[in-house]
């Protein structure tokens, strides 16, 4: 007898149930390389085969792991300024919601950024392409929010400066899970610096330069 297909819904929480073992085998057991499908069937007391129905390679596993940690970063942005009004207010708490998880859970936060054997294959998938989209969003839709209402200026288009703010936050959040801050300066003390620097920097922007960086309408994706 053929075996029946499952549901979309079923197979969507099937396909959750493996990435969900497979993220805590990576956040608990070493990394990537702890990582086989072998391991995952065992822990959901599947087939060796079973995961196979739903991620054709450990490739496209890890593509969907990395996409899931962007939509982890999304979320923890998006909660982190549900109800806070002023939009200039929530980009600085974005800013500072997004270095603390990087921080508090180092590992999924490398996910998303570094142990990429072959950055071609992440660009191939659309679920982590979307998801990295996404995620970078919500800071430029809160940037042009906070130009529109004449709380920003309009030096620097939002993409473009949601961009600086990312590598800004990046670089803080990689030197702090690294221990590089020897030299008498804290995460905790550097981190609203950082953010009033940056904003002070899109206000001066335009009268150092003559003009604003970029075109808005630009889509530019990182790896």
């Amino acid at each position: 007898m053929a075996r029946r297909k499952d549901s979309e819904s079923v197979r969507q929480r099937k396909r959750d149930d493996i990435l969900d073992a497979a993220m805590a085998v990576f956040e608990k057991e070493g990394g990537l390389e702890a990582l086989s499908f072998r391991k995952l069937a065992a822990e959901l007391s599947l087939s060796y085969s079973a995961p196979y129905r739903y991620f054709p390679s450990k490739e496209a596993l890890v593509n969907a792991l990395r996409a899931r940690s962007y939509r982890w970063i999304e979320g923890v942005m998006l909660a982190s300024i549900e109800g806070i009004e002023s939009p200039e207010a929530q980009l600085e708490t974005l800013a500072d919601a997004y270095i603390r998880a990087g921080i508090e859970r180092p590992e999924r936060y490398a996910l998303m950024f570094f142990n990429v054997e072959d950055p071609s294959g992440t660009t191939r998938s659309l679920e982590l392409r979307a998801a990295k989209h996404d995620a970078l969003d919500v800071c430029t839709r809160t940037i042009a929010a906070a130009q529109a209402c004449g709380e920003l200026p309009a030096t620097v288009d939002p993409l473009t400066a949601s961009h600086l703010f990312w590598i800004a936050a990046h670089g803080l959040v990689s030197l702090q899970v690294a221990g590089q801050f020897e030299m008498g300066r804290s995460v905790q003390a550097l981190t609203p610096t950082l953010i009033h620097t940056l904003r002070m920097g899109m206000e001066h922007y335009e009268n150092a330069t003559g003009r604003s960086t970029g075109d808005p309408r630009e889509e530019t994706h990182h790896g």
